[in-house]
């Protein structure tokens, strides 16, 4: 007797090893498979954010080079109407050197004048002073008389006194000549000063273009870096797709695809999946969902994309909304207050679809959430462990 209970004991035992070997083996394979598919699309995310960085950094440089250019543009602007007073102020500068050399002809002319005349009254001044040295014996005796010695000496004198005249006449219009002259380099001196103040400008401003060139230069060199780096990004996120299709496709067949399913609402779990002791009928059933604890009028949301299939009473879950994601899969949200949207409807990832409530068997607030998969073999809908499909 103690023989075959042991016996029995062993056997009951073996067959629970085993089953929970298969179970293991079960989900850790479909874990595998699963975490296979979630690197690749941690990867295709990483992908697609990098693209999506590069692309904000594309938009600011040409945010940063309309800016430049523009700025480019107003300097520009300013260096050709320094250039334009540049030559309005060298034509001045050029106009004052000419009438500074031509009064300067006009000094020397001058200036000869001076000699010239200096020279004649210095003749005019000897031989009036020669005339009057000579006695009345001398200029009896060279036959002249008195009268006509006298008229001499007075026309030498009158010749030496206009002479004279000129001279002075000549001194001053050279002395008006150097003031003119001089009032000439006084403003030729200030019109270099400024031309050089507008080429200090001109030479700053172009400085500051030709920073500006380099550094759209430089931009111009960045943004073609980018779109390479965009290119290959795309070309990578092409293939990452098709790949992450290829994964899913491969778990379609081996009936593990989970999607790419949401929580439908954020709150503690009260309810797990599996078999459970029923809280309102006090009898043991499977448990087709999880349930989660959340106060009533919470926004529910769609776990997936997909197509609404039910919006109705259902005995037992109260009011549900069903929705079909394709794939061979659906799921149900159960015990809600009200519905936002309507059969038919196509949703997407997230969307609002109901609030919460506690309609029909139920304890208290919450939200009973299941997933239905298609079997490959009876064309059923089973429910699965969301657990193992929800992040």
């Amino acid at each position: 007797m103690l023989s075959r209970s042991i016996f029995h004991f062993v056997k009951v035992n073996k067959v629970k090893f085993i089953s929970i070997l298969v179970l293991i083996t079960l989900l850790f394979g479909a874990g595998n498979v699963r975490s296979g598919l979630e690197d690749e699309q941690k990867k295709l995310a990483q992908y697609k954010a990098q693209l999506e960085q590069i692309k904000k950094n594309i938009v600011s440089i040409d945010k940063s080079t309309k800016e430049i250019n523009a700025l480019v543009d107003s300097l520009t602007s300013e260096v050709n109407y320094l250039e334009a007073e540049i030559k309005k102020t060298q034509a001045k500068i050029d106009d004052l050197s000419n009438q500074i050399s031509f009064k300067e002809n006009e000094i020397k002319e001058k200036e000869k004048e001076i000699a010239k005349r200096q020279s004649e009254l210095e003749q005019a001044v000897n031989l009036s002073y020669k005339l009057t040295a000579i006695s009345p014996i001398e200029l009896l005796y060279e036959g002249n008389d008195p009268e006509s010695v006298y008229k001499r000496i007075t026309y030498i004198s009158y010749i030496s006194d206009y002479t004279e005249k000129l001279m002075k006449q000549a001194e001053i219009d050279k002395a008006q000549l150097e003031s003119y002259k001089a009032q000439l380099s006084k403003s030729k001196s200030e019109y270099e000063s400024v031309l050089k103040e507008k080429q200090e400008q001109e030479n700053i401003l172009l400085e500051e273009i030709d920073m500006k060139n380099r550094l759209l230069e430089t931009l111009k060199q960045k943004k073609t870096y980018l779109l390479y780096k965009q290119s290959e990004l795309e070309e990578e996120i092409k293939k990452e797709e098709e790949l992450i299709q290829k994964l899913i496709e491969e778990q379609r067949k081996k009936g593990i695809y989970a999607g790419n399913f949401i929580w439908p609402a954020t709150g503690p779990i009260t309810s797990e999946f599996g078999m459970r002791f029923h809280p309102i009928l006090h009898i043991w059933r499977l448990h087709d969902g999880i349930d989660i604890a959340i106060p009533t009028g919470t926004p529910v949301k769609a776990a997936a994309s997909g197509e609404v299939i039910a919006t109705k009473w259902l005995e037992g879950y109260g009011n549900v909304v069903i929705i079909s994601h394709g794939q061979n899969f659906s799921t149900l949200y159960g015990h809600l207050k009200s519905f936002a949207v309507k059969e038919g409807q196509e949703v997407k990832q997230g969307q609002i679809i109901a609030y919460s409530d506690n309609t029909g068997w139920s304890t208290g607030p919450h939200l009973h959430f299941s997933i239905y998969k298609i079997d490959p073999e009876t064309g059923k809908s089973i429910p699965v462990n969301p657990r193992d499909y929800l992040p």
